[in-house]
């Protein structure tokens, strides 16, 4: 058969060589001879070719027999696997079983491919890739690129029928699918010897496997190092190896290493401990949860970003030396450009481990973050009018704006940090007073790091005083440390001050700032045209997103100005070229010059004017008057039963998800003075007083603060990072156990079957002229949900949190019928993240579900009536544009709902500005008209992807319309306003949202 003479056949070799290759080994030249294409095109006669070609049905014969085998094989293992797994690894739920059951092929098609691997491994160590790729292929080539075929099919196939929420669309349908398409062509070309050099790639996935199967959360770091080794190196080698071989295969090679790399990229962000959790602080960090410090990572991961880069470099160098094809232009500009994109995406992957770690991990290894507090104390205090009679909640960060409030004299004061570290930067500052440390040796302390002021006092006097035994333990391994190497560069912010100090002081900054002179005096200088010039370049998004994180700046701060890069920028070049040259400037004095000097330049509790006012309290004053409590804001505890009556929580909000702040938010208010309290953040988020257009619409950034009574604060702040400050109140009848409503948390997934049958319905609808909403639905009822759940996101955020369920019951006084009326509820999937807190209201407090489907308020039946509510809701099929008196007729009277939601539906309907009236005469007054949908991106509305997003979604009825935001945002006071982006399942779209609040006026 045709496997026989592809082993026996034995050609003669050809004397003559090309000057290129010359040089090739013998046994290049002799493989070349063994490749059947090379016989058949130089030494085959025609009946040799018709020889051949009557083996082709043999052939796929043979392809067939060896698949179905393979399919068969699987299948047992299967089914053993199946049965013996949960025994031998103790399965104790039905979830652990199904996940279980998602890797038993895996692991059995990872060993067989591994083991072929190693072999090809072996011969390539042996005689080279040239020679491995030159061969040809051979049968077992051909019966291991069928079985991994096989399997690809197998696991989608049984996959489908038994563990169907275990496959994802990237590494389950599209992983396979690519896959299987690319081994068909190689199978047709006769090239599955490419597909050998990568087996060896699949032994991470042995250990992936193997310890998915024995219900491993955690994989460790040889599982990283073994897969940075084979996915990465090994795989960049040997995919630029086969570009002279096969231009196709060296395609597939660079899509399969985009992949690798993105997968390398998800792990390593997920192997450090998450900080963002609700609860008590003792749960966030635990002990056996090990990590890597983060100076380690960060080399290790920066030696993996080089060295990938230098191995990509070196094969395109070697290549290029080598190949006659690669001395073209194109492709040598080709090979640059991949090499460019690829040693890009890793060192995103380097920024990635700095940004999103720096904080989790300074916290659990007691490393400082700031080493002074970046926020403005003066407006706060001068605000919110701090009194000797107030009790104080704030965060402690480096101390300076406690010991700033300590100066009136308040009641009390909690100082809370989740951070050690910085806990005991206030201890220390605290045992300095508490010592009666003079004025100057405490200025000389912090405001000039002088090391010896430190040896002096910490063991006779300061160390006594700490009151925390983790503020001795961190103090005593770094003593002096900290100060030798300049205070004002320690801690994670220090490094931007570095940087700071390294640029003003060549430029003269440093000495201009200290000699008091204005930017104004430098105008006609050198200087002020170097500033102007900086100014601008770190005003662009590019350099202040990757600046930014070296002050400890998190990426979830710097994702609310990621779409109003605008305004942020246009701020900067305003603190560089006004605000950081004010007198009493002391943040960027001290980051310029590496040291504070005689106030106002500096803080002023370390001043010679205030100083004495904290030396004045004794030991037990200080005591009574200030706790340190580590843990989140959410857990602190007030001195006394009364509650806190002045809340400053900096910009610690700004990085937190809907789902902790409203967890902490209610935890924290809870223990406050309802009567006496106020409560003041900031936010890198711009704010109303930055609005300068309708479209370009700012609100306060979170949803569970847009439902207190809140302003934006117009005192000017000298650090200018934060876009907007603000100020809340405590309503008297707020349920502030509504902040957090409970519901439901099941989720809901369409196989891809189903998937395809309701974008076949969305095809059908994209092709009629004449759009039916009705028709549209009727038929994709059933499957309406689990498409959805990913093509509407943020409907949970949009029910639970924007929806100001805590101000109801104070709009249920005016008795309306409905607490709630949902337009276009479609089967009512947005009222089961809710359906418990809506069992919590009174009983006459009904909720309206309103659609034009029968078809879907048929299936939201069926989910009203499981969770148990059929006794409140009322399903109505209406057209919500049809007239105020043909609603009434239905049971919707105008101003008798207390909030109106209405969920992707709004771009469906033609006439919404007749639907959005309608929905706000529903209202009482001050009721609350919610929104959620999809819209232009307001600076974008006219960019090609925007308009592409507008025609894409106008074939199926959906309308973008970046008016619709203008008009809901005239005809209401705005409460809440976000936007985002995510993708569209199936396709590379990733169309705008909006979540929108307003408030009826009345």
């Amino acid at each position: 058969d045709i496997y026989t003479r592809r082993r026996t056949l034995v050609l003669p070799v050809h004397e003559e060589t090309s000057a290129s290759t010359s040089c090739a080994p013998l046994t290049a030249r002799y493989e070349a001879s063994w490749s059947l294409a090379h016989y058949r095109s130089r030494t085959c006669s025609a009946a040799a070719d018709a020889d051949f070609e009557s083996s082709a049905a043999m052939d796929l014969h043979d392809d067939l027999t060896v698949f179905g085998l393979s399919i068969a094989l699987l299948a047992v293992a299967y089914a053993i696997g199946r049965v013996v797994g949960p025994k031998v690894t103790k399965c104790e739920t039905d979830e652990q079983r199904r996940k279980q059951r998602a890797w038993i092929l895996t692991l059995i098609s990872s060993v067989v491919c591994s083991a072929h691997g190693v072999f090809f491994l072996g011969r390539v160590i042996k005689h080279g890739f040239g020679h491995e790729f030159s061969r040809g292929e051979t049968v077992a080539d051909r019966r291991v690129a069928l079985f991994f075929l096989a399997y690809c099919i197998a696991d989608l196939a049984t996959g489908a029928l038994d563990y169907i929420d275990e496959i994802d669309y990237q590494s389950g349908w599209a992983h396979h699918s690519f896959y299987g398409i690319g081994l068909c062509v190689l199978l047709y070309r006769k090239h599955t010897h490419f597909f050998m050099a990568g087996l060896i790639e699949e032994l991470p996935t042995v250990l992936l496997a193997w310890a998915r199967l024995a219900h491993a959360k955690e994989l460790h770091w040889p599982f990283a190092l073994l897969y940075f080794i084979v996915r990465i190196l090994y795989h960049v080698v040997a995919t630029f190896e086969v570009l002279e071989h096969s231009l196709f295969a060296f395609g597939l090679g660079l899509v399969i290493f985009r992949q690798h790399l993105w997968w390398l990229g998800a792990w390593w962000r997920r192997s450090s401990a998450s900080a963002h959790a609700a609860g008590p602080q003792e749960t966030r960090f635990k002990k056996t949860n090990a990590q890597l410090n983060l100076h380690t990572k960060l080399l290790i991961c920066a030696a993996m970003v080089v060295t990938q880069s230098a191995t990509m470099l070196h094969v395109t160098i070697e290549g290029y030396g080598r190949r006659d094809w690669v001395h073209e232009t194109m492709t040598v500009v080709g090979l640059t450009c991949a090499w460019i994109y690829f040693s890009y995406e890793a060192v995103l992957i380097f920024v990635d481990t700095y940004t999103r770690g720096f904080i989790e991990l300074a916290i659990k290894e007691q490393k400082v973050i700031y080493n002074i507090s970046w926020e403005d104390p003066r407006v706060e205090r001068e605000e919110l009018k701090l009194s000797s009679e107030d009790v104080v909640l704030t965060i402690s960060s480096a101390g300076c704006n406690v010991l700033d409030y300590l100066l009136e004299k308040p009641k009390h004061i909690t100082a809370v940090d989740l951070n050690e570290a910085q806990l005991a930067v206030l201890d220390l500052k605290l045992a300095c007073v508490a010592a009666k440390m003079p004025q100057h040796d405490f200025f000389a302390l912090w405001g000039r790091s002088d090391p010896r002021v430190f040896t002096e006092h910490y063991r006779p006097s300061l160390r006594a005083r700490l009151r925390r035994d983790a503020s001795r333990r961190y103090w005593d391994s770094n003593l002096d440390e900290l100060f030798r190497d300049n205070w004002m560069f320690c801690g994670t912010s220090g490094l931007m001050a570095f940087l700071f100090m390294l640029i003003a002081r060549p430029l003269g900054i440093s000495s201009a700032l200290q000699r008091n002179l204005r930017f104004e005096d430098l105008k006609k200088g050198y200087l002020a045209r170097l500033i102007d010039f900086g100014a601008w370049v770190v005003g662009q998004p590019l350099v202040w997103t990757y600046a930014a994180p070296l002050g400890g700046i998190p990426p979830e701060q710097l994702a609310l100005v990621d779409r109003r890069p605008r305004v942020f920028s246009e701020r900067i070049r305003e603190i560089l070229a006004t605000r950081m040259w004010s007198r009493d400037n002391y943040f960027y004095h001290g980051y310029c010059t590496g040291q504070f000097d005689a106030f106002p330049k500096c803080p002023r509790y370390m001043s010679a004017e205030h100083y004495p006012k904290l030396l004045a309290m004794s030991d037990a004053e200080l005591k009574e008057r200030v706790t340190l409590f580590h843990g989140s804001w959410g857990d602190a505890e007030p001195p006394t039963s009364s509650g806190f009556t002045f809340v400053s929580l900096l910009d610690s909000m700004d990085w937190m998800p809907p789902t902790l702040l409203a967890t902490l938010v209610k935890d924290m208010l809870s223990r406050c003075d309802r009567a006496k309290c106020r409560v003041f953040w900031r936010s890198y988020a711009p704010g109303p007083m930055l609005q300068q257009k309708n479209t370009d619409l700012f609100t306060v950034h979170s949803p569970a603060l847009a439902q207190l009574p809140h302003r934006e604060v117009q005192s000017y702040d000298r650090v200018g990072w934060y876009l907007s400050q603000w100020t809340a109140t405590i309503p008297q009848d707020a349920d502030l156990d509504a902040l957090c409503p409970a519901g439901s948390t099941k989720t809901y997934e369409n196989s891809l079957m189903d998937d395809a049958l309701v974008c076949l319905a969305m095809a059908r609808q994209a092709l009629r002229k004449d759009k039916d909403v009705a028709a549209f639905y009727r038929n994709q009822a059933g499957r309406y949900d689990g498409f959805r759940e990913s093509l509407l996101p943020d409907r949970d955020t949009f029910l639970k949190y924007t929806v100001p369920w805590s101000r109801v019951p104070t709009l249920l006084k005016k008795q309306p019928t409905y607490a709630l009326v949902c337009v276009g509820c479609g089967t009512a999937r947005d009222i089961e993240f809710v359906a418990d807190h809506l069992k919590s209201l009174p009983r006459n407090a009904r909720v309206a579900l309103c659609d034009l489907s029968p078809e879907l308020l048929a299936q939201a039946k069926l989910r009203v009536d499981a969770l148990g509510l059929a006794d409140r809701v009322d399903l109505i099929q209406c057209d919500i544009t049809a007239g105020p008196a043909a609603l009434a007729k239905l049971g919707l009277r105008a101003k008798d709902s207390a909030v109106v939601t209405c969920s992707y539906c709004l771009t469906m309907i033609p006439a919404w500005r007749a639907a959005v009236d309608a929905m706000l005469g529903l209202l009482v007054d001050d009721g609350a008209l919610c929104l959620i949908d999809f819209t232009q991106r307001f600076d974008r509305a006219s960019t090609l992807a925007e308009r592409v997003y507008k025609a894409w979604f106008g074939l199926d009825g959906v309308y973008f319309n970046r008016d619709q935001v203008d008009y809901v945002a005239a005809r209401t006071a705005p409460e809440y306003y976000a936007e985002a982006r995510s993708r569209v399942p199936y396709t590379p779209w990733y169309p705008t949202r909006y979540l929108f609040a307003g408030r009826k006026e009345a």
